[in-house]
């Protein structure tokens, strides 16, 4: 215990740094974007991510594969969840996205809004819906 204490205190202790001069510089980070191509609601995840981050690459979700991954940083698996019929009535929908816990290990995975909740119940995650 004292050993972490004074590694802290001494951390500190260390002159502080100057500020970095902010910047408009993109994050470092070159994320795959598995949603639903083609929709706005992508297409404007696209242009946000693409003029905030080094590169974006959009899969469908349910076509992702670990090959996509490679010379990314971040898989975010998001999309709507919703769908219309012919007459109008709202249907749920899932990308029923391929990949499973083994090919995503040791690899950053955002989940966002619907679909990140019908994936994280499709692994039995624990901030599933579901299985929480």
């Amino acid at each position: 215990m004292l050993p972490a204490f004074a590694a802290v205190a001494l951390g500190l202790l260390q002159a502080p740094q100057a500020p970095q001069p902010a910047t408009a510089d993109k994050l470092p980070l070159r994320i795959v974007y598995a949603g639903n191509p083609g929709t706005p609601y992508t297409a404007a995840w696209e242009r946000f991510l693409g003029e905030h981050t080094e590169a974006v690459k959009v899969v469908a979700a349910s076509a992702v594969r670990h090959a996509d991954l490679e010379g990314f940083d971040v898989l975010v698996v998001d999309g709507e969840i919703q769908t219309r019929d012919e007459k109008g009535g709202e249907q749920l929908k899932s990308e029923k996205v391929p990949l499973g816990l083994d090919e995503l290990q040791g690899f950053p995975v955002v989940l966002v809004g619907g679909q990140g909740g019908v994936f994280a119940d499709a692994l039995r995650l624990k901030t599933s819906w579901h299985h929480g």
